[in-house]
């Protein structure tokens, strides 16, 4: 469904170091790769545009599906560990989660921010 990118050296040992014991991305080192959105622009096509710069293409409207259902379950109380464990679970796989999962609250429910 989602083509990744194949990344250069220099982004190998970026991934490396954001890499948690877990084998999850840091939340933190991963709101670098996504920029807010610009306040007149299309929180959509912003947030695919982003998903794109970091490698991911593919369907926009499964990826800003996920990102709205990520916030959905911040509004009914869910924590981070449980969105990312049922999202990465849905897309298989973890970077694009991550991504997903830093991205929503930027693009989608600013509210959420602080989750991140």
């Amino acid at each position: 469904m989602f083509q990744t990118f194949s990344p250069s050296p220099g982004t190998m040992d970026v991934m490396k170091l954001a890499l948690g014991s877990a084998g999850l991305f840091s939340v933190g080192l991963m709101t670098l790769f996504v920029a807010a959105p610009a306040a007149n622009a299309s929180p959509d096509a912003e947030f695919c545009q982003a998903m794109t710069g970091v490698g991911y293409t593919g369907d926009c409207a499964t990826i800003v599906g996920y990102a709205t259902d990520v916030c959905a379950q911040y509004d009914s109380g869910a924590g981070w560990e449980t969105v990312v464990e049922e999202l990465d679970a849905r897309t298989d796989d973890e970077a694009l989660t991550n991504f997903i999962v830093a991205g929503a609250p930027l693009y989608f429910c600013p509210q959420h921010r602080g989750k991140v």
